[in-house]
């Protein structure tokens, strides 16, 4: 597991990589899967009238969307990979590169989000801490943090992993890379677990093959990643000295269920 306290792992997102390249695309793939957060975080912006703070940014989707809808928005991430393509897909945005858990811009923020899981992408919990610590010392007195996370299942956080391979569908490549007529393979292999501190590692492989099958190029990467329990959460905001603490096990306002979605809220005091 990675020692340190990343909030974008540069290791899981290299520079030129098939992943990085891709992050878009299945972004989107779980926006049609899945709850979709983007009308959500949007929204929050928008009942916040802003300057907003995206830590975790990744490739700007969110941020962009909010800028769209006339909110100031700024987005922060520690991959210059990632913010590489923030950049050039937006380039009236301000973006900077920096750890969400060690970052002082200066300034404060009626809203900060932490979307698609980003403070899970921190593998401590001194780490996540910080950056929960960072996200208050950024807040307006009165402003608020929203953020989520997976709720675990337990199921599937036992020592001996998931050794379950899932492929996803068929992707095309991304623009300006690979051969002329070749497709995206991305496959979900096998998880570790590691129990005591709720650590786990998700191995991916992203390939690019022919319309036969055959293998052009092949990358693997390992994504680390920490699990949160709901008590302990709520326990870390209160520490950082958030109030109006609020639970949501969905986008909208569902009331805390096991093993689905964590969707908080925390607001800084106004005094």
């Amino acid at each position: 597991m990675t020692p340190a306290n990343p909030s974008k792992q540069p290791g899981f997102y290299p520079a030129g990589g098939l992943n990085v390249a891709s992050y878009d695309l299945r972004a989107e793939l779980d926006r049609k899967l899945f709850d979709d957060p983007l009308p959500f975080y949007r929204d929050q912006a928008l009942k916040s009238g802003g300057p907003v703070l995206e830590l975790g940014c990744g490739t700007g989707r969110i941020c962009a969307e909010i800028a769209r809808n006339g909110i100031a928005v700024e987005g922060l991430d520690l991959s210059e990979a990632m913010l590489a393509i923030a950049r050039q897909k937006y380039p009236a945005q301000r973006f900077h590169h920096a750890d969400m858990c060690d970052f002082d811009l200066g300034r404060p923020f009626a809203l900060i989000i932490i979307p698609f899981r980003g403070l899970q992408e921190i593998v401590t919990a001194r780490g996540q801490r910080a950056a929960l610590e960072r996200a208050f010392a950024h807040l307006m007195p009165g402003g608020r943090l929203v953020f989520d996370l997976i709720d675990p299942d337990l199921r599937y956080c036992l020592p001996e992993g998931d050794p379950e391979i899932v492929p996803l569908p068929l992707f095309p490549m991304p623009e300006n890379i690979g051969s002329a007529g070749s497709k995206l393979r991305i496959t979900a292999m096998e998880r570790t677990n590691n129990p005591l501190t709720q650590q786990f590692s998700e191995h991916w492989r992203f390939e690019e093959i022919t319309s036969d099958g055959h293998v052009l190029h092949r990358e693997d990467n390992w994504h680390h990643m920490r699990w949160v329990h709901r008590a302990e959460m709520a326990l870390m905001l209160e520490l950082c000295g958030f109030v109006s603490i609020s639970e949501y096990s969905g986008f909208n306002d569902e009331p805390p269920k096991y093993a689905t979605n964590q969707v908080w809220m925390a607001q800084r005091p106004h005094q």
